[in-house]
């Protein structure tokens, strides 16, 4: 009676150490390193592992974890079929499988012969269940020893139901990881949207076809009718699709933009429609695509001519019964959104040639806007010019330099090819390289006989600031030169009248920022009187 009390105060203090042990972490390799190392303080030579149901497959089994002192152990991720194991009939009976003497022949379960050629004599398979799911099983061999099973298997038992809990816990703690990394991706990508987002009014727009286009736009915001916008690269089809959605009854759902030439053909179908756990290799999880993502709002689609022909089929379903089939799904999923498509390329001419569906470009067509590209609309420059100088300069923290009409009217007077995104990258540029009070224009990149190229234009300034030749090299390069030519004519004076700050038109403390940056050294010059 006293060796059997004594046994057990001793399995007492066994599973008390291993409660601490179990939540002392989240991190199961962690935990079955301290686990194996206190089973083998306690019963010798001791081989620990942790076997789980696949998660896509429950027929499948996948070695998570092995602790084996004496020999090689299985990579983590190594699958086998549960039928037929003794893991696989403590998973389905959720008993605790017991082999008193393992065999290398005749054997009853495949882990016999393997860990008896190891020279284990014993092996215990303990079910990991957690409320009414069986997560996997805790396996320990040994090697042959009389009532070593025995006596460990007790202590085991209550051990699973720990392992039970930490394992659900780890699983729990992995989702939120992967929701937060979801939910800061969707954050960075409203930040951007928000960083390009057109000021109250909305679109940019003096010239008359530009006021003719808006007044459409408007009729087409007002129904829920798919739009398609044509327009060369730059012109600003998604700022126009994006004031059609703001001005419509869907204002308060989301607007979501995809760029469909930009995303690789096979994940295409995935990222538009979802998938389901499992689907293909690396569905881990149920995923929604941009068609739910955009329930009860907007869906742009741009580059629509890039469409690969299998999911010209899914979009034109989409249109037509409102409703799609996730990747790996059975069922269809109804949907409420409005879509707007938008392409720079030919679709008349690719139907001819066989590359876009005639049935689904009529399905988009129904109310088709033209934006005129910015060499047809040069009234439109200058409110261009003045709405991009002042955000790009609130970007850069100064203020918005003055603009002189001889500049206004070497702008207007350029062939802007790239249209409204040459122009803006153009006017970046030369923010940068102004660094008085007025808006100084460098030569417009790639110029040639048939685009009129822009001189050099400024207005006097109290401060016009360092001198500096047509900027060569890197962005980065050209931002360095230019804080050092500003460091060189300020004699390395930051602070105060004439110093580099006051010259840039930058508060100190963002220059110095910018030094930091991009490793400029200040080295301040002693001045010497008389």
């Amino acid at each position: 009676m006293v060796e059997h009390c004594a046994a057990r105060g001793r399995r007492n203090e066994i599973v008390e150490e291993f409660v601490a042990t179990v939540l002392s972490s989240v991190d199961m390799s962690d935990v079955l390193d301290r686990m194996a190392a206190l089973l083998r303080s306690h019963y010798g030579n001791t081989r620990v592992g942790l076997t789980l149901v696949a998660r896509d497959d429950p027929s499948q089994a996948e070695v998570l974890l092995v602790d084996d002192p004496l020999y090689p152990t299985p990579a983590p991720g190594t699958r086998f079929p549960l039928a037929g194991t003794a893991a696989g009939e403590a998973m389905a009976t959720r008993e605790t499988v017991l082999v008193e003497k393992l065999r290398t022949v005749d054997a009853r379960f495949p882990e016999e012969e393997a860990l008896g050629e190891l020279g284990y004599g014993t092996l215990a398979c303990f079910p990991l269940v957690m409320g009414d799911q069986v997560l996997g099983t805790l396996d320990i061999a040994h090697i042959p020893r009389c009532g070593l099973l025995c006596e460990c298997t007790r202590t085991a038992e209550r051990l699973a139901r720990l392992i039970a809990i930490a394992l659900h816990n780890s699983f729990l703690v992995d989702e939120v990881r992967r929701l937060n990394r979801e939910l800061h991706r969707e954050n960075a990508y409203l930040r951007g949207r928000i960083e390009q987002a057109e000021p109250p009014g909305g679109y940019v727009a003096d010239s008359a076809p530009m006021r003719a286009l808006l007044a459409r736009s408007d009729q087409a915001a007002a129904t829920d009718t798919t739009v398609l916008i044509r327009g060369e690269t730059g012109t600003g089809k998604e700022g126009l699709a994006r004031r059609i959605h703001d001005r419509s009854p869907r204002a308060d759902g989301p607007f979501v933009v995809v760029n469909v030439g930009a995303i690789p053909e096979g994940l295409i179908e995935s990222e538009l429609f979802g998938h389901e756990k499992g689907a293909f290799t690396g569905a881990t999880a149920r995923r929604l695509g941009c068609f739910e993502q955009a329930d009860g709002g907007t869906l742009f689609l741009d580059e629509i001519g890039d469409a690969p022909a299998a999911v010209q089929v899914k979009l034109l379903r989409a249109i037509q019964e409102r409703e799609i089939q996730r990747v790996g799904g059975r069922g269809t999923v109804q949907v409420d959104v409005r879509l707007i498509a938008a392409t720079h390329r030919p679709l008349e001419q690719m139907i001819e040639e066989g590359t876009f569906r005639s049935d689904l470009y009529y399905r988009l067509a129904i109310l088709p806007l033209v934006v005129p590209p910015l060499r047809e609309r040069p009234g439109d420059i200058r409110a261009l010019t003045a709405h991009l100088v002042s955000r790009h300069a609130a970007r850069m923290g100064r203020r918005p330099p003055a603009i002189a009409e001889e500049v206004f009217a070497a702008l207007e007077a350029h062939i802007w090819l790239g249209n409204v995104r040459e122009l803006e990258n153009f006017l970046e540029r030369a923010l940068i390289f102004s660094p008085g009070l007025s808006l100084v224009l460098p030569e417009a990149p790639g110029a040639t006989d048939s685009r009129a190229p822009l001189t050099r234009t400024a207005l006097p300034a109290p401060d016009p600031g360092p001198r500096f030749e047509e900027p060569t090299g890197t962005f980065d390069d050209q931002v360095r030169d230019l804080l050092r030519r500003t460091l060189d004519a300020s004699g390395g004076k930051i602070y105060g009248p004439g110093g580099a700050a006051e010259r840039l038109d930058l508060p100190p403390t963002t220059l110095q920022g910018k030094l930091r940056r991009y490793g400029v050294r200040v080295e301040r010059r002693a001045t010497v009187e008389g």
